[in-house]
């Protein structure tokens, strides 16, 4: 592991147990090169409020971070609210999720930094809801694809409105586990359509959602520190039968005992350590789970995707077929359809339309183009 990384995990362990740095641990670290790996797994506010708690002088971009950081969070819990009021008003049942959750076990606000806010809600009124969100100003990114509607307004709101939790497609016993997940949901004080997870559900929610980036293409240490995050604030009081029982209808057991343990050896007050006696503390594989977390970034990366998707193929299927691979992405199973192409779903006889549709996207969009060519590539190699 590299010592830029070592320094980063540092700082944001010291950050989140609100302890000062000792700066002689990372004297001879690069400023820019931490600043930039920092961001590269959205922690640089952390990372940058120990620096700050240890007298070091930040840059000024990185000073603007922690500000903007602080900022948004504020904006983002005035809209939210707006949100939930016009759901309230229309019967409209809704759940935060994610880091809208847990930025509050979070020391400050602004520490847990928020790209997006992530909303389930009562899909029948996708429509309405659509309605409501351009009144307000919102450009409609996505509507009816996947698992969730995206909207998008300046200065810096970016709200995921998910109509189910997990796409059949993509994890289908994520999607059939979380099928009726109201039933999961307890009633908030007050309220009469807004709803939260158990303690155990949303833990269990947590691990769900971040095993799907970490097997897709990956997730980074923010994903590892959520869980240390919460589990400080919680595991006292958690039903682990429960969570186990649980965790194995989901495929879980093991990535939630590997990523509980490895995330307290990492954030932890015993790991505030030299490089030395931190990395002599964690076993071969735990280095390797960690250097995963490490290389993959907050949100993945293109070839990891590819290469985990390539896997995922050859296990579900048992082929290591490379043409038998290539022609499963040009014509994929009919919940993928479902998902993102529904107007072919539904009309199946349509669906050689459909493929053409596809193509012609790839050949006409640079992005898709590249995407594809990078994709083929890998699939000749592996």
């Amino acid at each position: 592991m590299k010592k830029e990384c070592y320094a980063m995990i540092y700082l944001v362990a010291c950050g989140v147990n609100r302890i000062k740095p000792d700066m002689k641990y990372i004297s001879d670290i690069d400023m820019e090169v931490l600043f930039r790996l920092s961001t590269y797994h959205l922690v640089e506010v952390l990372a940058g409020t120990s620096l700050k708690e240890a007298g070091t002088a930040l840059p000024e971009q990185w000073t603007q971070k922690l500000s903007k950081s602080m900022r948004k969070n504020i904006l983002f819990d005035n809209e939210r609210k707006k949100i939930f009021d016009f759901m309230e008003q229309s019967g409209i049942w809704y759940l935060p999720l994610k880091g809208t959750v847990l930025k509050d076990y979070y020391p400050s606000v602004g520490m847990r930094q928020m790209s997006d806010n992530d909303i389930l809600f009562d899909g029948t009124f996708s429509d309405r809801v659509r309605t409501y969100m351009e009144s307000q100003g919102y450009v409609s990114e996505s509507h009816g694809k996947g698992a969730h509607d995206v909207y998008m307004k300046n200065p810096v709101y970016n709200f995921e409105l998910h109509r189910t939790l997990f796409e059949e497609s993509g994890q289908p016993i994520m999607s059939r586990y979380y099928a009726d997940v109201k039933e999961r949901l307890i009633l908030n004080d007050g309220s009469s359509y807004g709803y939260h997870f158990s303690d155990e559900d949303f833990y269990i929610y947590t691990v769900a959602h971040a095993y799907k980036h970490y097997s897709g293409s990956g997730t980074g240490i923010r994903s590892l520190l959520d869980f240390y995050v919460y589990l400080s604030a919680k595991e006292q009081s958690m039903d682990f039968e429960y969570i186990d029982r649980e965790c194995e209808k989901l495929g879980l057991f093991e990535f939630e005992k590997q990523s509980r343990a490895l995330c307290k050896k990492v954030f932890g007050k015993q790991a505030l350590t030299s490089y030395e006696q931190f990395t002599d503390s964690l076993s071969a594989k735990e280095q390797e789970m960690l250097g995963y977390y490490l290389s993959s970034g907050v949100y993945g990366t293109t070839e990891r995707g590819i290469k985990n998707r390539i896997s995922g193929f050859r296990e579900k299927s048992g082929s290591t077929s490379k043409f038998k691979y290539l022609v499963n992405r040009l014509f994929p199973d009919m919940e993928m359809y479902k998902s993102y192409y529904p107007f072919f779903y539904r009309h199946k006889l349509l669906l050689p339309i459909g493929w053409l549709y596809r193509l012609l996207r790839m050949i006409f969009s640079k992005n898709r183009r590249n995407s594809a060519v990078k994709e083929i590539g890998m699939v000749r190699k592996y």
